[in-house]
């Protein structure tokens, strides 16, 4: 626990309770990182890794649901895969729109029928606040770019 009276330092701290946040969730002004774990929440995570294997398997069930729907259906969406070999453990599932207004007009159909979407990344990296002193401008990273504008995740639990 931290105390002080003074605004800056008190600000500074805020933010580098969690990832270095700046004025909202996803905007990162320095570089940080965000540990949060107490005794309580240890215990829940070790009796969780008793079903760990259990949980990954149910995700990508999950996943390979969404995959096969999405890949064969009408929204004409980028869906994510897994080399041969390797496995994911599906903390979002993110798909890319063919553009922005395709995005907007997805996430708008979805929130009709009652699905939630996110966008966790809207801006890159190498235009977040707290890289600005690499001297990064928009159009140095292209692909990131494009990606971050047709990026959105929907929801993804067992």
């Amino acid at each position: 626990m931290c105390f002080t009276n003074d605004k800056r330092l008190a600000e500074v701290m805020r933010s580098l309770s969690v990832h270095g946040q700046g004025s909202h969730k996803y905007e990162n002004v320095r570089i940080d990182i965000n540990g949060r774990l107490d005794t309580f929440q240890a215990a829940i995570l070790l009796a969780k890794f008793e079903i760990f294997p259990e949980e990954i398997s149910m995700r990508d069930e999950v996943a390979g649901n969404y995959s096969n729907f999405l890949s064969n259906g009408e929204a004409n969406v980028v869906v994510p895969w897994v080399p041969s070999g390797y496995s994911s453990v599906w903390a979002q599932y993110s798909i890319l729109a063919k553009n922005e207004n395709h995005r907007l007009g997805l996430q708008a159909r979805l929130k009709e029928a009652g699905v939630p979407t996110a966008i966790y990344y809207p801006k890159p990296l190498h235009l977040q606040a707290a890289f600005q002193s690499l001297g990064y401008k928009s159009g140095d990273f292209p692909v990131s770019e494009d990606a971050a504008s047709r990026i959105f995740s929907i929801p993804m639990h067992p």
